[in-house]
């Protein structure tokens, strides 16, 4: 195998785990929404996907957006983390975090994994570059809010 078909490899891999990712999240985050009446089920779904496009489009320009469409990124990603964490936590048969706090461990690593990973590797696998990603954008605008003072 050479270089560049290592590479082309890897890319399309990238593409390939970043919409597995996107599909579990999308099941976690619409399990997490949890309507109980069948017939809303499906409103866990769109949000789920509708979180994931806004998601893209903050990470276009992450802080250099409006206040708008940066208010409504952050909050995004708050919904489908917050979403998926609880997902998780029911399908591990929700455990008593009372009685064991360690246990919202593994839904809360996992649930932030899913929200933060899909997008910086479906960049990557699609352009080669990791330039666009949450984490990216919010220590960037922390170190440009430094440099004014």
């Amino acid at each position: 195998m050479t270089e560049k078909r290592y590479e082309q490899l890897i890319h399309l891999l990238a593409v390939g785990v970043a919409v597995v990712l996107w599909f579990v999240s999308v099941q976690f985050s619409a399990d997490g929404f949890n309507f109980v009446l069948p017939q809303y089920v499906w409103m866990g779904y769109v949000l789920a996907i509708s979180v994931t496009v806004i998601e893209l489009v903050f990470n276009e320009e992450g802080m250099n957006h409006s206040l708008t469409v940066v208010a409504v990124g952050l909050l995004s990603y708050v919904y489908g983390i917050v979403t998926n964490i609880i997902g998780i936590w029911a399908a591990q048969g929700s455990p008593d975090i009372a009685a064991n706090p360690i246990s919202i461990v593994f839904p809360a690593l996992l649930g932030l994994f899913l929200e933060i990973a899909p997008e910086p590797l479906l960049l990557w696998g699609l352009v080669g570059t990791g330039a666009r990603d949450f984490l990216g954008h919010l220590l960037n605008s922390r170190k440009d809010a430094n440099k004014a003072y």
